[in-house]
């Protein structure tokens, strides 16, 4: 138990880092809320999936914006300062916290698959 609390303690005091913006890849028809027979239909909010290169390791994040915008601090190249917690990265913006969840190759589905996905979240279409 002690070992546990004085793991948490040192993960709480990991404060913010900084990550490097490899790559983004922007989803501009959003995800896929449902589907006509084997047609999706998209929710149209943008959905940005960004590689982070943080401690040596790649990681794939997905930011969802409702208008599209993207901040410019995150652009590719860039170092940025993130935080993560478990199963997501905290990316700042200025001294704005955005959540972005951390996504695999299981969160993609065949754009026009001759079979529904069985998924009740919403997904990106794979390319």
């Amino acid at each position: 138990m002690v070992v546990l609390a004085a793991a948490l303690i040192a993960s709480a005091d990991e404060g913010l880092q900084k990550a490097r913006v490899v790559s983004i890849k922007k989803h501009p028809q959003g995800r896929i809320v449902f589907w006509e027979g084997r047609v999706p239909v998209f929710d149209g909010n943008p959905v940005y999936d960004i590689t982070l290169d943080w401690k040596g390791k790649k990681y794939v994040v997905r930011y969802e914006s409702l208008s599209g915008y993207f901040p410019r601090v995150w652009e590719s190249g860039k170092d940025i300062q993130v935080k993560r917690e478990r199963g997501r990265f905290i990316l700042y913006n200025g001294e704005e916290a955005v959540p972005a969840r951390e996504v695999s190759p299981e969160d993609c589905v065949p754009a026009y698959s001759s079979v529904a996905p069985g998924s009740a979240t919403p997904q990106i279409p794979c390319e």
